[in-house]
């Protein structure tokens, strides 16, 4: 008899002990921690759980309370009544107490945004950003907005190594033909002012190309050239 040992078979052999050893080992951790394991699940569950019933009857409520008392704030402020939209009158609350009640609801960011915007209208720039930072906006351009006009607060700070920053990361976030030439416009003049010819240049140009048909189209084809002269 051959006493040659076949490689496939000492090879399927082996696998079958190592499948086998694998088993056994993981057998072994189910029964060891099946109370840990259980117990882990259990608390998932709970999590889940949990967040679906906050959303259901805590947060989906509060935001329709939201929703329900912000509209008199934004009549005041469209009717230019600033003092009542922030603090509101005898019936109804104004912007400051809807964020500091619903900060988290839609409604809540949304009174952020616009006290915000009532702070840089008062020139109350260091409130303006703070509030403008709180605004977790849910529209794609509003949330544009939210970051660039936290470059504009920024710029009025005398701040404008952070501001151009914040403008850039506005014109990046959503492409349009309205928020990026803006952005873009605002990031160019800062850099213009600033002596960085290169970068000045590389915004106007941009603009120019890339936004044509733009408000600030026609102004970035000679601000362009004129960085690039000033850098040349």
């Amino acid at each position: 008899m051959s006493n040659k040992i076949n490689p496939h078979e000492t090879k399927e052999a082996t696998h079958d002990v190592d499948l086998g050893q694998v088993y056994t080992r993981t057998e072994r951790f189910i029964e060891n921690n099946k109370q840990a394991l259980t117990m882990g699940v259990v608390g998932i569950l709970v999590i889940v759980g949990g967040l679906l019933g906050y959303k259901k009857f805590v947060a989906e409520p509060k935001a329709k309370e939201a929703a329900e008392l912000i509209w008199k704030a934004e009549y005041y402020f469209e009717i230019d009544s600033l003092e009542k939209a922030l603090n509101g009158d005898d019936q109804w609350p104004g912007f400051l107490t809807i964020a500091d009640d619903f900060g988290s609801t839609p409604s809540g960011n949304l009174a952020n945004y616009y006290l915000g915007t009532i702070y840089m209208q008062k020139g109350e720039f260091e409130m303006a950003l703070e509030h403008y930072r709180k605004a977790d906006m849910g529209d794609e351009i509003l949330s544009v907005m939210a970051v660039g006009n936290q470059g504009d607060a920024l710029v009025e700070l005398g701040r404008t190594d952070e501001a151009v920053k914040l403008f850039e990361k506005a014109a990046a976030m959503e492409t349009n033909d309205l928020t990026t030439p803006m952005y873009l416009m605002k990031a160019g003049i800062i850099h213009h002012q600033s002596s960085n010819w290169a970068a000045a240049a590389k915004a106007f140009e941009r603009i120019a190309n890339e936004f044509p048909s733009s408000n600030e189209a026609n102004q970035a084809r000679k601000y362009a050239g004129h960085a690039e002269a000033l850098g040349g």
